[in-house]
């Protein structure tokens, strides 16, 4: 006899020591669960049969049997009501039905044949249960048996069964031209539809099942953009997955019409590995970091000749391809002569792997994240001060100072700040997000990139609405998400939570590196990048070129940050924790041989005449401040724009102690401080027991409440 084998990954060897009667129950459910579809014709006779030899047995079950027929045709008006319910169109109840506490309405109408159908079965059922106590005949009993088993189950369960039996499984022949524009008008742009108004034109093969067409919109009502964020309802449409539609511009940039491509099989499945250094065009600044849906190169800007830097973000989740984007990155930018690489991995260095021993300056934790941006932004001062002097001669041969148009050379290269998991470096020090800031806005001039990395595409990630329009501007990459969101930097042709993370027809298989990217070109085609080498081949990219490095000058500018990081890094895996300068360290007093502004420790910069130094300020036991909270105020204030580690928070703490309640705007308002950083920084100490949070953005210190 043939036997069936066990599906896959089915534990069996459970089952064959299990006893007998309980292996019989349990495969008996299982059939029962595979054939649930087929039960319900059964399940109605036997519940009915049940209820009708009670009534045979009741002293008065003609009252039941009436009762009977009158509940039966008004379950069948009942249901009929229910198949022709159309979607919910008031607000509580898309309300409720989003949050699965109402049925989806089926929206489908039932025919006449199926509605004689059901009431001759129903009129059928209601004659032989009130026929039963007339008779005192059950329905086990002869001859009622043959009425309701041998006539009424069977003239009821076959049709059922036939119209929800399992058909033969065959390939779906392509859609013809005629069959895409009527599927287009009868599902998109029909008055209901995504796009209402709009049609689609010329559709035409280009070889292996895939088509595009042109989309010809609703002038006035619909634009090129408002087709890009209908991708998802067109894939519905036409039942494929997302990862199989593309809606971008058509040439031109016509702004009422938009071009539709269209894939059976998804062409960035079989992705080429990374070509290497000829991936950058280093007259022009701009990177190939794969390829677009319709075969097109998926293009980034390092830099812009004449213009600068431009920064990039790149969110997606775990998994999605962010660290072997960001190792094609070093790569290129390691060739390329003219960039030199900073990496910032407050995961010690688990999203760079091999390559932190080969990037010019390596950040592992938070700590040493906070310093690269210290020492960035020394760097981005002394390039300041030293363009505004640089002197060059116009056509008319008159000298002049001050250069405005910067581009990368082998003397002062592009510096590309490239930080991970930026949520965590700002959230452990929210100092972070003014320097963040501050290279943003001014580092385009003088040729240093910020490169963040984060989870999702938002302002929440972010933590500062102040880098959204320096982003922006430059590349934003997002690979796939784990969570919707509405805030996002940028406007995205799709929701990266839509983009699957296996491919449709080889479970198992991840879509790692799949996402979209705006910036040299405007496209909202989904791109994917290079396929990742083996990690025995991908170290050669590392371990050859020579990378550009900044200027002695440079260099001692900055200071221990950047000349002692291997130093640094090389006690960490020794097991020792060495500070950091200017982060972990103790502050230093100034003193009258004091360096120049910008000198040494990154963490004393600014003007020297009127700094004050950070005062120490201890709240071990928080019983009075050890400083007046007016000094700290100062020190804020006239240290400069970014401010050393620790300065803001104690000046919060000073203020909270003095007013001894507080909400946040106002100590934001009071100390001219960012309303982000004034709340992550209060949350973090009530976390560690410094102050209490009363709730709805009130707090207060510990002393007031000791006193109370």
């Amino acid at each position: 006899m043939k036997r069936t084998p066990a599906p896959a990954g089915t534990d069996t060897t459970a089952e064959q020591g299990a006893p007998l009667r309980s292996r019989l129950a349990r495969g008996a459910w299982r059939r029962l669960h595979r054939n649930r579809r087929h039960l319900p014709p059964l399940a109605a006779s036997l519940v009915l049969a049940g209820y009708g030899q009670a009534l045979t047995n009741a002293p008065h079950g003609v009252i039941g049997a009436i009762a009977a027929d009158a509940a039966l045709p008004a379950a069948v008006f009942a249901a009929r009501a229910w198949r022709a319910k159309k979607p919910y169109t008031r607000r509580s109840t898309k309300f409720l039905h989003r949050h699965r506490a109402l049925p989806t309405p089926p929206d489908r109408p039932m025919r006449r044949a199926e509605l004689v159908r059901t009431s001759a079965a129903a009129t059928a059922c209601g004659l032989l249960l009130t026929a039963m106590p007339i008779t005192h005949t059950g329905p086990f009993e002869a001859p009622m048996v043959g009425w309701w088993w041998l006539a009424l189950t069977p003239a009821t369960a076959i049709p059922w069964w036939w119209r929800r039996r399992i058909r033969a499984t065959t390939e779906t022949a392509p859609l013809g031209q005629e069959e895409r524009i009527a599927r287009w008008a009868e599902k998109v742009g029909a008055s209901r539809g995504a796009l209402p108004g709009s049609t689609l034109v010329d559709p035409v093969d280009t070889g292996e099942g895939a088509w595009e067409a042109v989309i010809e919109l609703d002038g006035g009502r619909q634009t090129t953009a408002t087709a890009i964020s209908a991708t998802t309802m067109i894939a519905s449409a036409y039942g494929l997955p997302i990862s199989s539609i593309a809606v971008d511009g058509v040439p031109g940039g016509a702004a009422d019409k938009a071009k539709l491509l269209v894939y059976d099989k998804n062409p960035l499945k079989k992705v080429p590995v990374f070509p290497g250094p000829e991936a950058l065009d280093v007259k022009t600044g701009i990177a190939r970091l794969g390829l677009h849906i319709d075969g097109g190169p998926a293009q980034y800007q390092m830099w812009r000749p004449g213009w600068g830097a431009v920064h990039t973000h790149i969110s997606g989740a775990t998994g999605s391809g962010k660290s072997a984007l960001l190792r094609s990155l070093f790569a290129i930018e390691r060739h390329s002569g003219l960039v030199t690489s900073w990496g910032g991995d407050p995961q010690e260095g688990k999203s760079f792997g091999f390559w932190q021993d080969y990037l010019s300056y390596f950040a592992p934790g938070v700590d040493e994240c906070m310093g690269m941006l210290i020492a960035a932004d020394a760097e981005l001062t002394r390039r300041s001060k030293a363009s505004a002097l640089t002197v060059w001669y116009d056509e008319d041969g008159d000298l002049m100072f001050g250069d405005t148009d910067w581009s990368p050379t082998p003397e002062e290269p592009l510096i590309s700040v490239t930080i991970d998991e930026w949520q965590d470096v700002w959230g452990n020090y929210p100092e972070a997000l003014d320097y963040a800031v501050r290279i943003a806005i001014l580092g385009r001039k003088v040729g240093i990139k910020l490169r963040l990395v984060t989870h999702l595409p938002t302002l929440d990630s972010l933590g500062t609405p102040k880098l959204r329009q320096p982003l922006t501007a430059g590349n934003n990459i997002a690979f796939r998400t784990t969570e919707r969101s509405a805030g996002y930097v940028i406007n995205l042709p799709a929701d990266p939570n839509d983009i699957p993370a296996v491919w449709p027809d080889e479970p198992g298989v991840p879509t790692s590196g799949m996402g979209y990217l705006k910036g040299v070109e405007e496209r909202a085609a989904m791109f994917r990048g290079w396929s990742p080498e083996r990690s025995g081949i991908a170290t050669r990219w590392a371990k050859r070129g020579t990378p550009a490095v900044v200027s002695a000058e440079a260099a001692e500018e900055i200071g221990p940050l950047y000349t002692e990081w291997r130093d640094r890094l090389a006690a960490r895996r020794r097991g020792e924790l060495p500070a950091v300068p200017g982060v972990t360290d103790e502050p230093q007093e100034e003193t009258a041989d004091a360096k120049p502004a910008g000198k040494g420790k990154p963490q004393k910069k600014g003007s020297g005449a009127g700094t004050v130094a950070a005062a120490k300020v201890s709240f071990d036991k928080l019983s009075a401040p050890a400083v007046s909270f007016d000094q700290l105020v100062t020190t804020t204030v006239t240290t400069g724009s970014t401010p050393a580690r620790g300065d803001k928070k104690k000046a919060i703490l000073a203020f909270l102690e003095r007013e001894e309640q507080a909400t946040t705007g106002i100590i934001a308002a009071q100390l001219k401080m960012p309303l982000s950083t004034v709340s992550s920084t209060l949350k973090r100490a009530a976390e560690k027991g410094e102050v209490i949070d009363l709730g709805h953005g009130a707090w207060g210190s510990l002393t007031a409440l000791a006193a109370a």
